[in-house]
């Protein structure tokens, strides 16, 4: 939980603050002031990659659940998702950590951030169930959850601020549901863009909960030919 973020910190930080020579705006010319933009993009891309990873064959790798145990299939994509977030939580008091002793003054509005990324579990858990529905009819799922994994990596905000690209590309890049969470996660702890206003959480909210309530849709449309398939 802890080893593993900080491994890709490092190597993230020496590729692109040394190797491509990115700036952030806004902040310090410093690796550490760098890491810690960095560090809290990687926090939600991961949690999102580790969920999408791991729920495509969820429902498929537990026949007997399937055909043998009356068990609401639509809990087993929330094992992944709080274990995603368990470690987002861990990384998270690790970058508030680093950030107070490198001298970012603590705010009130830090208390916050669970609220705030509250809909990110909503979210996290639509993605899952749908993954998850769509792995038991698609067995070769896994393969281009990977592949889509390492594309949106670098169509996410995880490495430079939206702030920074052409609005064309601007608006592109909104439309990846992950962008907010991690700007909102950015403006409230460092305080370099907008801090998020309650029309923001809202929207936020209702994106995750019509993205949830599509994947139960369909999760409950095609139950009856999960035991069929497996």
């Amino acid at each position: 939980a802890i080893a593993t973020p900080l491994l890709m910190l490092g190597v993230y930080t020496l590729a692109f603050k040394y190797i491509f020579k990115v700036r952030w705006p806004g902040v310090g010319d410093s690796p550490i002031d760098f890491a810690l933009q960095l560090f809290a993009g990687l926090i939600i891309f991961q949690a999102a990659a580790e969920c999408a990873g791991r729920s495509s064959r969820i429902i498929a790798e537990q026949p007997h659940l399937v055909k043998k145990v009356v068990f609401p299939l639509a809990l087993l994509p929330w094992a992944v998702v709080i274990n995603a977030l368990f470690h987002a939580a861990v990384s998270l008091a690790l970058l508030m950590l680093v950030a107070l002793l490198w001298g970012v003054q603590a705010q009130v509005q830090w208390l916050l951030l669970p609220w705030v990324l509250l809909p990110l579990a909503l979210l996290l858990w639509g993605m899952s169930l749908l993954l998850a529905t769509l792995g038991v009819f698609m067995r070769d799922l896994p393969q281009v959850v990977t592949l889509l994994i390492g594309l949106l990596q670098f169509l996410t905000p995880v490495f430079f601020p939206t702030s920074s690209l052409p609005p064309m590309v601007q608006s592109l890049i909104g439309w990846n549901p992950i962008t907010v969470y991690i700007e909102q996660l950015r403006a409230w702890l460092f305080g370099v863009a907008p801090s998020p206003s309650i029309n923001m959480w809202c929207q936020s909210l209702a994106v995750s909960a019509v993205m949830a309530l599509l994947a139960y849709a369909l999760f409950k449309r095609v139950r009856r030919g999960f035991a069929d398939v497996i």
